[in-house]
């Protein structure tokens, strides 16, 4: 890579590799736009799905809320359109009854799977072209530049 590129116009020179992944976030963004329109959903649920699918522990309508920036009211509205369209069930959280927990149906994941193959594929073709020793090293870099962008969320 050559030396700093420039950022935003008029901003500090950055990285190549910073302004790569911006281009990636870019992409990723673009990416994520066209599987919803391939799923007949709107970006913000199929954010709210990813959220659901990706999540540490199962996420119930009150997390989900706050991850998507949206009002409690306007979740009860999306989780009912998920639900209605298949993609989502509601489930008492086994350790309390008074919770509900957010749960993808199986469908709903072997949609965005089958969505998703012929990409995968491809980032798993281009991880090819690397040493074990430069994947590694690119995996520390994507690592710890998902921690920056998780410090930069939740410190707003």
């Amino acid at each position: 890579m050559q030396g700093p590129s420039s950022g935003a116009p008029g901003g500090p020179p950055h990285a190549p590799e910073t302004m790569a992944l911006r281009d990636l976030a870019t992409a990723g963004s673009e990416a994520t736009t066209a599987l919803a329109r391939r799923m007949t959903m709107h970006p913000t649920d199929l954010a709210a799905m990813s959220h659901i699918a990706y999540a540490a522990e199962q996420l119930g309508p009150g997390e989900l809320s706050s991850r998507l920036g949206i009002t409690p009211a306007a979740t009860t509205d999306l989780i009912d359109r998920l639900e209605a369209a298949g993609h989502l069930l509601r489930e008492r959280n086994p350790a309390d009854r008074r919770r509900v927990r957010l749960v993808p149906t199986e469908s709903a994941k072997a949609a965005v799977r089958g969505q998703l193959a012929d990409l995968l594929e491809r980032l798993d073709a281009v991880s090819e072209d690397f040493t074990p020793d430069e994947r590694a090293a690119i995996g520390r870099y994507l690592e710890a530049a998902a921690a920056a962008y998780r410090d930069f969320a939740q410190d707003s």
